[in-house]
């Protein structure tokens, strides 16, 4: 994770822009004068609390960039909420009773007064436009706060299991039924020793009785030392066959400044080792045959290290990946970025199911009766659900964890379910 100067420049930008428009937003007509400290109007709470808070950006820009442990990670999120707990209603505020008040003013210029009778005919209080306004202003502006507040306090741990049935013809009899429980982006450094919420989400996935695991990639943020303790919490997971893993584009430490390439590798090899210490087994551009190879009930579960676009590492090796697999009947890619999927798999391969994660959704989104939106749209074509092409299908999981802010609106943390079934390529829902 890193925090580029550009967005150090327009958080700045941002800050102080949405002061400026709140404050002429709310302040009174009158010539008074008010003293530094003086609730809302002072010159502390207009232009002292944004200097606060940019100085505090400008702290954590340094410390992140300069990273040499976990902990900055989850005290910079909870400092983003904290930020936007404040300034997100501001905003919405500035931009509803602000922008209100510039279009009764432009009206006024083009339209004769009329007189108009009182609606209500003197049986309630008059109320001015101003005041209404506000009120308008205020119940919109609460909106945004609450809602984050709720992402923070029960979004992020409202774990959200999600069923697929695929059918395909070339699936071994063997395998007819076989369930798989996919995770992706534990992130566990944003989780801080939480260990109470994620064994829930252990309990869930137990509960499905998976045949087996896979979780695709971004097991940290950064470091090795984010995956200590977490022991008693993965060794409660269970699959009848097996738990397999790959590496996302946090997994390498490649978002820190180390003081020497040992230092790095070090870094790296503590979290592919955490992989093995919380239960899985991690592919790195290899795979594993699954069954009777001998009677043709088999398939290959290939994992790919991360590949991705820029500015995220590109380390996977699909050719050397899928070496050994040509041969067999059904086949299932982990690949940790959905866009690996478009640019290469569909391209020059013919797995079945490529199983993805990265985008978490955005964290933000809105689900419901078929209708789907969320910024990722805008940033990746594939970014969360299932996806068809042809005979070849990609799951992207919305994630498990979190990162930039300690919050899920609309995006629940997912556990994916999918069952494999023999017959025409198809999809059910469950």
């Amino acid at each position: 994770m890193r925090y580029p100067i550009e967005a150090f420049l327009a958080v700045v930008v941002i800050t102080f822009l949405t002061d400026y428009l709140f404050y002429r937003t709310i302040k009174p007509s009158d010539t008074k004068s008010y003293s530094m400290f003086s609730f809302p109007y002072g010159s502390f709470w207009n232009y002292g609390v944004a200097t606060l808070f940019v100085v505090f950006f400008g702290v954590f820009w340094v410390a992140i960039n300069g990273a040499t442990g976990p902990i900055v990670y989850p005290l910079f999120m909870w400092f983003i909420v904290s930020y936007l707990l404040i300034y997100l209603p501001k905003m919405v505020y500035a931009l509803v009773v602000g922008g209100s008040r510039w279009v009764v003013k432009v009206r006024k210029k083009f339209k004769t007064p009329v007189k108009l009778d009182k609606m209500n005919n003197g049986r309630y209080p008059k109320i001015t436009r101003k005041k209404f306004l506000s009120q308008i202003g205020i119940v919109m502006a609460s909106a945004p706060f609450v809602s984050l507040l709720f992402g923070v306090l029960k979004g992020r741990f409202a774990f959200n299991i999600r069923y697929s049935k695929i059918s395909f013809p070339n699936l071994p009899t063997e395998f007819d039924g076989l369930r798989i429980v996919q995770i992706s982006d534990l992130h566990l450094g944003s989780y801080n020793a939480s260990y109470r919420e994620l064994a829930n989400a252990v309990e869930l996935i137990n509960a499905e009785q998976p045949d087996i695991i896979c979780f695709t990639g971004d097991l940290v943020n950064n470091f090795a030392e984010e995956t200590e303790g977490w022991e008693k919490v993965f060794s409660h997971l269970k699959a009848r066959i097996g738990k397999f893993s790959i590496l996302g584009n946090h997994d390498y430490g490649d978002y820190s400044r180390w003081k020497s390439a040992a230092e790095k590798e070090k870094n790296f090899q503590g979290i592919v080792d955490a992989h093995a210490r919380l239960g899985f087994k991690l592919l790195r551009n290899e795979s594993v045959m699954i069954g009777d190879e001998a009677e043709q009930q088999y398939m290959a579960l290939v994992g790919v290290e991360n590949w991705g676009h820029a500015p995220f590492p590109k380390y996977g090796d699909l050719e050397k990946a899928s070496r050994h697999v040509n041969g067999a009947p059904f086949k299932v890619l982990l690949s940790h970025d959905p866009d690996h999927w478009d640019e290469e798999v569909i391209k020059e391969t013919n797995y079945d199911l490529t199983l993805a994660g990265h985008t978490h959704g955005m964290q933000v989104g809105f689900e419901y009766l078929g209708l789907q939106w969320s910024p990722a749209k805008y940033k990746y074509r594939r970014w969360a659900g299932l996806y068809r092409e042809n005979d070849q299908f990609l799951y992207v999981n919305r994630g498990l964890g979190y990162l930039g802010m300690p919050a899920r609106l609309g995006m629940p943390p997912e556990i994916t379910v999918i069952d494999l079934a023999r017959g025409p390529v198809n999809t059910e829902p469950m």
